[in-house]
């Protein structure tokens, strides 16, 4: 009698699509907490260490940096994808136009944002007491501000304390040493009593304790073609 022999297939506890902001972390985080997961991702394998264009002249490529059909903003950016993508419709309101770029690639739209992490204030989960739009949050600033502290540190983000009225202060990595003209527009702020401070990103100023993975930012001013020292922060990093 003919028999067969089948291996057991795999189980997962949790099943992810996407690998961007929220799969990506979502994924990290229940694998940390012992969960079996199984991350989908409808792209090729993306790790800039690997797909090395940090530091690339733009004679080696071919378009001389120029864009592509799949790499509207430069031979060498990390971004992957499109504006519109065959097959998959992006709509808008009536009378409105919002164009969001469709990543397609591991960590998705994470490995070409700009980094800026700054956190929501007090105000901000109070609209409609403050100004009439709108609808207040259920919640308010105190009730998340502890997970804003476990993803800063996580991450890791720089800047520096100011006690600002409605921009939270985290947990941060020393902020890069202020360039001149920087210092100059500083100075000017303070004569218009307007407070200039570093920005807040999550750039690695200094390796983080708790990941030797991730190397210190070496200020090659290439952010936007990945980084090879995972030196700014992205899911798959």
């Amino acid at each position: 009698m003919p028999f067969q022999i089948k291996k057991n297939p795999k189980k997962y506890d949790v099943i992810i699509v996407g690998s961007g902001a929220g799969g990506g972390m979502s994924a990290y985080a229940l694998s940390q907490a012992g969960l079996k997961v199984l991350l989908i991702e409808a792209s090729p394998m993306y790790d800039p260490a690997k797909n090395i264009m940090q530091l690339k002249w733009p004679y080696e490529s071919p378009r001389r940096g120029a864009a592509t059909t799949s790499r509207y903003f430069g031979d060498f950016d990390a971004a992957y994808g499109g504006w519109q993508l065959d097959g998959e419709p992006y709509t808008h309101k009536d009378g409105t136009k919002f164009d969001w770029f469709r990543s397609r690639m591991l960590g998705g739209r994470t490995n070409h944002w700009g980094r800026i992490s700054l956190r929501f204030g007090p105000k901000d989960f109070k609209h409609k007491s403050i100004d009439g739009l709108g609808e207040d949050w259920p919640i308010g600033y105190d009730d998340i501000a502890p997970y804003y502290d476990k993803v800063d540190q996580l991450i890791g983000v720089f800047g520096s304390k100011e006690n600002l009225p409605n921009d939270p202060d985290s947990i941060y990595l020393p902020p890069p040493k202020p360039r001149l003209h920087e210092l100059f527009i500083k100075e000017a702020g303070k004569k218009l009593n307007i407070p200039v401070i570093p920005a807040r990103l999550s750039i690695l100023t200094r390796p983080l304790p708790n990941n030797k993975d991730r190397g210190a930012c070496f200020f090659c001013s290439q952010c936007n073609r990945g980084c090879t020292v995972y030196g700014d922060f992205s899911s798959s990093s």
